[in-house]
């Protein structure tokens, strides 16, 4: 089983990149999109989520990831996903069509061209 949600943050000049590992669930969905949007100041144009480490999201991380999109929104910022073709996250996005809010790109690097940015 994989370690519970890990999440790292670096700032690539206007966009925040945070890369999330392990598990999101109702153990930390709520904890995580905190640390996300207080991760995303006012100054950022977007956040970019790598999620090519996550081994499991449920749905809590689902709604984890459109109320984030719901929040940037608001402050007039982007979000985009990152997440390799063959991640485990990648099947349960497609499923539940996260691309229409968000970009959802293969990795950081089309995730940003995907923004503009």
């Amino acid at each position: 089983m994989s370690e519970i949600g890990q999440i790292s943050i670096e700032r690539q000049g206007d966009v925040i990149i945070a890369t999330l590992a392990g598990e999101i669930d109702p153990s930390n969905a709520r904890t995580l999109g905190t640390e996300l949007h207080d991760a995303t100041p006012n100054d950022a144009m977007a956040l970019v989520l790598d999620l090519a480490d996550v081994q499991y999201l449920d749905s809590s991380g689902v709604q984890l990831l459109f109320e984030l999109a719901e929040r940037l929104a608001a402050r007039q910022q982007r979000l985009a996903v990152a997440v390799p073709p063959d991640a485990p996250a990648r099947r349960v996005l497609e499923i539940v069509a996260l691309d229409v809010t968000a970009p959802v790109a293969n990795s950081r690097e089309e995730a940003l061209e995907r923004l503009g940015l």
